[in-house]
């Protein structure tokens, strides 16, 4: 008896021992006085037939038994359960829950919850792809930076009537410390207390996220469909490094790993052994999607200034991906290609007396030969089916709100939408409004960028896409960040 006693204890404090180290000790603080579900529900990748449904578990309220359920059901009410699903939960992967809710039916809404014992979460609103729909509506985000401002713009989006879905472009999180790269008047600072490296410290970042409020309700109301960019693992990211990544930093593939692990374990994205992002939506015939994954998959290192290996064996999206985009787009019959694309892919001319703009190598500018290979593949496409003009390239990460024309061989090929930030910093955060707006004249001068359609740099929030079969419509729209609760948006450019 003494033994099996001893045994158990062993085995309670090993666990109690794991649980502690899931999250940083801030983290820690705040969970022990919340419930089993304090970050809230989410949904993503919709499909036709299914939808990924998530949530994550308070270590602090684990009990014996690790059985979480999750009930699907038409009605807010719950009257009626269309579908019950369960998951075993593991610490080794932080207690986030995460299933395929399959057999659905196809454009339709559900509402969803988890249970665990006899404690339920909230309650979330999810959507299935219709098999061929006639329209389409959806959001498009990048870059929330915690230190940067509150999410106001989530919680707009959050309550946009009849959305179908939201697509993040990555920069979800920020890996810095605090106070390196925020706004230290706002009291955000970062968590954990340094730059993220572990798979601990970037699980509490991402803990810290979703302990927001506003962060929690655009998740329960909207299905995601998101990628990272660099930000989820460092700064300008590429395979085998980034230039927020030196040696002292410890091993690189290492840090990458937890990056990657707490990524799929936080995001409604469908799980992979491999971890990969790059996936493709299909709307019937009235478009398509192709996620990408520009950091991780193909990426080679940055060139250091223009000019510098341009031409040379210089790789952004890597042979397979590469390959798999334009065989993709080949067969595809639908009114529209869209490219959920981190990075900006076209090409804008600077004036030498605009201060702090450069062009940046990290963007398509340092990879200008396989940009200009798939704009070669994009023009032969759009003869081969008789079509032009149906490209549209979704843009996050430069903190901008920008409309740009996509052009090859005098065949216009589609258009480039930029999404601004959510709160990372803009342009006007550094220099004044009327700076800002003189360098928004100069961009907009036709001589120097024919294809630049609007340009924005002062104001945060997002853009809302609607598609049919013959329009597309892009309306970007502004949101204030330095201050909680301020969701009204105001529509700036359409």
């Amino acid at each position: 008896m003494r033994n099996t006693l001893f045994i158990f204890l062993l085995i309670s404090l090993n666990v109690n021992s794991q649980i502690a180290q899931i999250y940083c000790s801030e983290i820690n603080d705040q969970l022990k006085s919340k419930g089993v579900f304090p970050f809230g529900v989410a949904s993503g990748d919709p499909t036709e037939k299914g939808v990924v449904l998530w949530t994550a578990l308070n270590p602090f309220k684990l009990q014996t038994f690790r059985t979480v359920r999750c009930q699907v059901s038409e009605q807010y009410s719950f009257k009626e359960i269309a579908r019950t699903y369960q998951y075993e939960v593991e610490i080794a992967r932080g207690l986030s829950v995460k299933m395929n809710a399959s057999n659905l039916s196809q454009d339709k809404q559900y509402f969803y919850r988890f249970i665990y014992g006899e404690d339920t979460s909230a309650i979330g609103r999810t959507k299935t792809i219709g098999t061929n729909p006639d329209h389409l509506k959806f959001a498009v985000v990048s870059c929330s930076n915690y230190e940067w401002g509150y999410f106001n713009a989530y919680e707009s989006i959050a309550n946009i009537p009849d959305l179908d879905f939201v697509v993040h472009l990555g920069d979800y999180i920020y890996e810095y410390g605090p106070g390196v790269y925020g706004d230290k008047s706002l009291n955000r600072g970062h968590l954990p207390a340094k730059e993220l490296l572990t798979i601990q410290d970037y699980r509490s970042r991402y803990a810290q996220y979703r302990l927001d409020e506003q962060l929690q309700k655009v998740h329960q109301n909207t299905a995601f469909i998101s990628v990272w960019d660099d930000h989820e693992i460092a700064n300008d990211t590429y395979t085998e490094g980034a230039q927020n990544h030196q040696e002292e930093d410890g091993d690189w593939n290492e840090r990458k790993l937890a990056a990657q692990q707490a990524y799929f374990e936080w995001l409604p994205i469908t799980d992979n052994t491999q971890y990969e992002i790059q996936r493709e939506f299909n709307f019937g015939s009235l478009a398509n999607l192709y996620m990408l994954d520009e950091r991780l998959k193909g990426r080679t290192k940055q060139p250091t200034q223009e000019g510098e290996n341009l031409e040379g064996v210089n790789s952004m999206l890597g042979g397979a991906q590469h390959e798999w985009l334009v065989n993709s787009m080949k067969q595809s019959d639908a009114a529209w290609n869209i490219l959920g694309n981190q990075v900006l892919f076209s090409s804008i001319t600077i004036p030498s007396n605009v201060a702090g703009i450069k062009k940046s190598m990290d963007t398509w500018q340092g990879y200008l030969k396989e940009r200009n290979q798939l704009f070669d593949e994009f023009h032969k496409i759009s003869l081969a089916k008789y079509q032009s003009n149906n490209l549209i390239v979704l843009t996050g990460d430069i903190h901008s709100s920008i409309a740009l024309k996509l052009e090859h061989k005098n065949t216009p090929l589609g258009v480039e939408w930029v999404a601004p930030s959510i709160t990372s910093a803009n342009y006007n955060e550094r220099y004044s409004s009327c700076k800002t707006k003189s360098v928004e004249r100069k961009l907009r001068n036709k001589a120097l960028n024919p294809a630049l359609d609007f340009v924005n740099l002062r104001y945060h929030g997002y853009v809302l896409v609607e598609l049919d079969a013959s329009h597309a419509k892009a309306t970007w729209f502004k949101v204030k960040v330095s201050k909680p609760g301020k969701t009204k948006s105001k529509k700036i450019h359409s």
